[in-house]
């Protein structure tokens, strides 16, 4: 994990969350490094802890029951951890914008789309309220929305257009770090489609860093530029995505590729991976995948599997190959 151009740098990140008695281990050390620029997709299972990572580096967990217990954040060299709330502020919105799961939740019902994008340039930059007006307008308009639906409320748009709204808020101030968590989920196929290279044409016009958290692999080929394969909060793949899409190495990324179909193969039954995720709040010890996993040994079952490179920038945890430890 290079440190050359790092924009991003997440190194040893742990998150719990607590509920009553039980502590839900949701982040367990994840380090990586982002380029500026470069867009990294998050890829794993429900509940993996793909949005707790991008939640902790925008400091917006909810505290409690979210406690981050180890780890640093830098930001174009400034950890951003030991940031005072007000100092955040000025981030948020700023220099790191995210683009929420759901629309219909991340929209206020009570105010015009047009005023939730005037109140993000307002408080980020030295507009008066015409000039701000116009440049919502002109935001609006870049996402493929008509200027006068300004005074609309979000319940008169339809997913997909509340989604291209939310983009807009997200790009309004130019962000350097643009955090889009499983943006075209709740859209159809051609929305998502629509949505997709609306990201990648405003992420390349404004030359923005990107996270990508997201399920579907699909989504990650079309958009991203290296990936990480999250499982129960730990990063168990990174690569580029030749890396990951050509050479999938971790029992777990050869297992989310498995259970996709193919328009080559004619198999009558997908091979799901078996068993269910691990307990957040019971994780196995050892390699938390060796429960599922068929290649796991004694070994995979106590101790920490460290990091090994199989070619250079292309990291596996897993023992079942024949990959160089990384010191």
């Amino acid at each position: 994990m290079s440190e050359k151009n790092t924009f991003l740098s997440v190194k040893d990140l742990e998150v719990i969350y607590t509920s009553g008695k039980k502590t839900v281990k949701a982040v367990n050390g994840v380090s990586f490094n982002l380029e500026k620029g470069r867009t990294l997709g998050l890829v794993g299972e429900t509940g993996a802890g793909k949005t707790t990572i991008a939640k902790s580096i925008l400091r917006i967990l909810p505290d409690p029951p979210a406690k981050l217990v180890g780890g640093k954040i830098y930001l174009e060299g400034k950890e951003i951890n030991s940031l005072s709330e007000d100092e955040m502020r000025t981030i948020r919105g700023g220099k790191i914008a995210m683009i929420f799961q759901d629309p219909m939740t991340a929209l206020n019902p009570l105010m015009t789309v047009g005023d939730q994008i005037v109140e993000v340039l307002l408080l980020h930059n030295k507009y008066s309220t015409q000039e701000a007006k116009n440049e919502a307008v002109k935001m609006l308009e870049m996402v493929g929305i008509p200027g006068e639906r300004y005074i609309e409320y979000p319940h008169q748009f339809s997913g997909g257009m509340k989604q291209r709204v939310v983009i807009a808020m997200a790009l309004t101030c130019n962000p350097v770090l643009l955090l889009a968590d499983e943006p075209t989920t709740a859209l159809d196929v051609t929305i998502q489609a629509q949505v997709l290279e609306l990201i990648n044409e405003l992420k390349q016009k404004y030359s923005t860093s990107m996270i990508l958290i997201t399920h579907d692999l699909g989504v990650i080929a079309q958009t991203c530029d290296d990936v990480a394969v999250i499982y129960a909060g730990k990063i168990v793949e990174m690569g580029s995505k030749a890396d990951i899409f050509l050479h999938p190495t971790h029992p777990y990324t050869q297992g989310l590729f498995a259970s996709l179909p193919s328009m080559t193969d004619h198999a009558d039954r997908l091979t799901p991976i078996p068993g269910m995720p691990p307990d957040p709040t019971r994780l196995p010890e050892g390699c938390a995948f060796h429960p599922r996993c068929k290649y796991a040994t004694e070994k995979c079952k106590s101790g920490s599997v460290p990091a090994m490179e199989l070619t250079p920038g292309h990291f596996c945890c897993c023992y079942n190959n024949t990959a160089k430890e990384v010191s």
